[in-house]
């Protein structure tokens, strides 16, 4: 039933594209469409790190910064119309509040660097001494164009949240409860590196199961886990959990001391259900 649901949304919305190519209200909507002018690359990385007072109640605790630095890197992608930009923008908010100015830009390419945690808070309505584990900074790009019109590069922003010191680099031995060290005997070692926003790219995310237990040998299901002094986040953010349901993230545990990951994890597609994997760093 999803496949005939799918192929015939998709029946329906190319039938509706060669329609309305040959007609004139299609023509008018390509005509006036609303552009930003430009497209954009964001690259870099940031972190904002630091040690709770109290590990027990790290939701009220407050925290001591011990690092924190932000590298955003903002080159052209394609030019749409160059004559529509006045200048760019980047912007913060902090916990989805208000808005507030970083910096302006006349042109592409620009970076922003921020290296001390004053620099972060400036402008906002919170101190150092106000932050917790968990709060968010958000980054973003906003061009503004001759007309008075602004938009914003929502899908490129910079998201650092406050979290204790982790450092998952690094290549891992993997086992899971379902098949042990894979049904042949052997799960190769996987690679885990940090995303530019501070996460962390698990190269295998859920244990080895669909590539190493079962007959699937080609399909590797990646994924990322977001770590908050700890303890991993559940996540759905894997190749095959959205559509198939194999590797969800529960949730889990990181030991900073012994490199030691824990995930707790579930199989609707083979039916497992809940099942655990270890990934201990080499």
């Amino acid at each position: 039933m999803k496949k005939y649901n799918l192929y015939s949304l998709l029946i329906f919305c190319v039938a509706l594209v060669f329609t309305g190519c040959d007609g004139e209200e299609e023509s008018e909507v390509l005509q006036n469409r609303k552009i930003a002018g430009v497209a954009i690359n964001v690259s870099g990385f940031g972190k904002v790190q630091g040690e709770p007072e109290d590990y027990d109640n790290i939701d009220e605790s407050a925290v001591s910064i011990l690092a924190n630095e932000l590298s955003m890197e903002v080159t052209e992608g394609s030019v749409e119309d160059a004559s529509l930009i006045s200048n760019f923008e980047v912007v913060k908010t902090f916990n989805g509040g208000d808005e507030v100015l970083v910096d302006t830009f006349d042109a592409l390419p620009f970076t922003v660097n921020l290296s001390d945690i004053s620099e972060f808070v400036a402008g906002l309505t919170v101190t150092e001494d106000d932050l917790k584990i968990g709060d968010q900074f958000r980054f973003t790009v906003k061009v503004n164009q001759t007309n008075g019109e602004s938009y914003y590069f929502q899908g490129q922003s910079f998201n650092l949240t406050v979290n204790c010191f982790a450092d998952l680099n690094g290549t891992y031995t993997v086992t899971n409860s379902v098949c042990g060290s894979g049904s042949s005997g052997s799960i190769p070692p996987i690679q885990i590196t940090e995303t530019p926003d501070g996460a962390w790219e698990l190269q295998t995310a859920d244990g080895g199961l669909l590539q190493y237990c079962t007959s699937n040998t080609a399909l590797v299901n990646g994924g990322k886990i977001s770590v908050v002094c700890g303890v991993v986040q559940p996540s759905s953010d894997v190749d095959f959990c959205g559509d198939y349901g194999i590797g969800c993230i529960q949730g889990g545990t990181w030991n900073q001391e012994t490199g030691v990951l824990e995930l707790i994890l579930n199989d609707d597609f083979f039916g497992n259900g809940e099942y655990t994997a270890t990934y201990t760093m080499q």
